[in-house]
């Protein structure tokens, strides 16, 4: 029966980076997946452009339910690792708003350096292959859909539920709970929010701006998209992670303006002649701004505006609460929140506490990136430490 140092069960980013590090350390490495190709949600991740990291990387950038879980792995691997392990390989990265890293030659690019450079390391890869058992009397049996081997480590990066259009399956919860350790029930996140039948401002499908949400104490300053069925664009996957059902978001169409001054200005000047919302249009777009004007008020001269009626469009601009119905599912999830209770993980290696050789890495752990590259850098990172852990027993 062949026998390896190392199974992974995942040939997404956190398994090929763990088989990479591993492979580079002088232990045999086995690498298993369902899927045909390596890397299959990584090659479509940033649009297919690969937003692989951020300048600004640190562990308030995750949700997490051990709020110190993330600190070991991401002091070991800093914001520019991986931005440098592309470079030395040939490839270049350019950076975008707020930090974003990605890759100048693409995801698929990634991916297929990454599966290079781990044969040429000497990683087995095992496609195609459905892991039907895994059993542990000395060393971990894994039967499988071409038959059955031994590993003295086992490495769980299956990844979560978000993208099942790319594999995504639930095979890591399962894994966790056969050998006792606990899971965060799973969620979207990264998602748009619904709103349900009957959203008010299905109108405005396409309209984007700039925008602030609030919800909780979390606030995010990005873009806001309106869609047919609620809302999506940055700053609302941003907030999703955090909202929780049947409460209220509180939304902020003139980001770091005054509504009151920028009104003062209109009304006190040339424009004071302008129907009210003409005058909002200005300040946001026209179609939002009709939305947003009471039909009462949107005729009427803004220079007539009483000080009630400016403190009511001043509520409905800057501080508009909505109820989203819920989360728009794993289909458009970016990355699924909850996982592998890393309560039980050690925050150095990814290994088990309780059972020596298993090793939890990815997006199969409950550790959740703000939108930006950062889960990227979570799958580098994870991958990094648990490779460096990795040992022959």
């Amino acid at each position: 029966m062949i026998g390896y140092n190392v199974a992974i069960a995942g040939a997404g980013a956190s398994g090929l980076f763990c088989a990479l590090t591993a492979a580079r350390r002088g232990l045999s490495v086995a690498v298993f997946d369902h899927n045909t190709q390596t890397g299959k949600k990584l090659k479509v991740t940033g649009g297919g452009r690969c937003n692989f990291g951020n300048t600004h990387v640190g562990p308030e950038n995750y949700l997490c339910g051990n709020p110190h879980f993330c600190l070991s792995a991401l002091s070991r691997f800093p914001p520019l690792a991986f931005k440098d392990f592309l470079e030395e390989n040939g490839l270049g990265s350019v950076e975008q708003n707020h930090g974003q890293l990605f890759c100048r030659e693409g995801a698929v690019a990634v991916a297929s350096l990454l599966e290079r450079l781990a044969r040429e390391a000497g990683v087995h890869f095992y496609m195609n292959a459905r892991i039907k058992n895994i059993e542990r009397p000395e060393k971990f049996r894994i039967a499988y859909s071409g038959g059955t081997l031994l590993s003295e480590n086992l490495v769980v990066a299956a990844g979560g539920l978000a993208w099942p259009q790319a594999g995504a399956s639930c095979f890591g919860y399962g894994v966790a709970e056969t050998f006792g350790l606990d899971v965060v029930e799973p969620r979207p996140a990264l998602a748009p929010l619904t709103v349900g039948p009957g959203w008010e401002m299905a109108p405005l499908a396409g309209v984007s701006l700039p925008v602030d949400v609030r919800f909780g104490g979390h606030a995010f300053a990005d873009d806001l998209l309106f869609t047919h069925t609620g809302l999506s664009g940055p700053a609302i996957l941003q907030i999703s992670s955090h909202w929780e059902p049947k409460k209220p978001i509180c939304l902020n169409f003139l980001p770091g303006r005054s509504f009151e001054e920028e009104l003062a200005r209109m009304r006190g000047g040339s424009q004071s002649k302008l129907q009210t919302k003409n005058a909002l249009a200005r300040l946001v777009p026209a179609r939002l701004a009709a939305e947003l004007t009471p039909k009462e008020l949107a005729a009427r001269p803004v220079a007539d505006l009483r000080k009630e009626e400016i403190a009511l469009l001043a509520r409905r601009f800057t501080a508009m609460e909505i109820i989203p119905k819920e989360l728009a599912g794993y289909k458009k999830a970016e990355v699924t929140a909850g996982g592998v209770d890393t309560r039980s993980i050690s925050s150095k290696t990814m290994e088990s506490l309780a059972v020596p050789g298993l090793f939890f890495i990815g997006e199969v752990q409950d550790v959740t990136g703000h939108l930006g590259g950062y889960n990227l850098h979570w799958a580098w990172a994870s991958g990094f430490a648990a490779g460096q852990a990795l040992t022959a027993r």
